[in-house]
């Protein structure tokens, strides 16, 4: 019984742990999205015009020092990962996703 009651302490700090992470990366994610100056649906349209192709996912990156979108295109059945400048709506990179 003890064992049990310890493993399910421990599944529950981890899951907390897990959770208090994911918090704290939308918040990370609040602060870049406030920070940028267009939308992310605006991010969207310039990676869909820059390769001829339709979105399928997108997301505001929290790791760098501006903000900055990455959006997953489809064109021509081939997948790219495009980087939009959230301070200006320029394409930074665009690249084939083979990880996908």
């Amino acid at each position: 019984m003890k064992l049990a009651a310890k493993s399910a302490l421990t599944a529950l700090l981890i899951g907390g742990t897990a959770t208090a992470g994911l918090a704290m990366a939308d918040i990370e994610d609040a602060r870049s999205l406030s920070e940028a100056k267009i939308s992310l649906v605006d991010a969207i349209e310039a990676a869909e015009t820059h390769t001829n192709g339709k979105a399928f996912e997108a997301q505001i990156e929290d790791d760098s020092f501006s903000p900055e979108f990455e959006i997953g295109v489809v064109a021509d059945n081939v997948v790219y990962e495009v980087r939009i400048d959230g301070e200006t709506g320029e394409v930074m990179s665009s690249r084939e996703d083979h990880d996908d």
